[in-house]
């Protein structure tokens, strides 16, 4: 959650985070999730520490994207 809200979060980005909770944008979390399991899949074959750290990398993004979704109503909550 430390990628998309900092220690001090923007009222609009968590608000906007929030807002892709909604089921309207059910599958671009959907999408996210999927990108997570397919990278964490390549990261179990990958082979060189160079794709190594640019999945870790990639997987961190996403965790961090969909932790930042489930919890930006709670941080919405304490920011107004």
């Amino acid at each position: 959650m430390k990628i998309f809200i900092g220690q001090k979060p923007d009222r609009q980005h968590v608000q906007a985070l929030y807002r892709c909770k909604l089921e309207e944008h059910g599958a671009l979390l959907d999408l996210f999730r999927k990108k997570l399991e397919e990278t964490k899949d390549s990261l179990i074959l990958a082979e060189d520490s160079v794709r190594i750290h640019r999945l870790q990398g990639r997987a961190e993004v996403l965790a961090d994207f969909l932790e930042a979704v489930e919890k930006s109503h709670e941080i919405f909550d304490r920011v107004k």
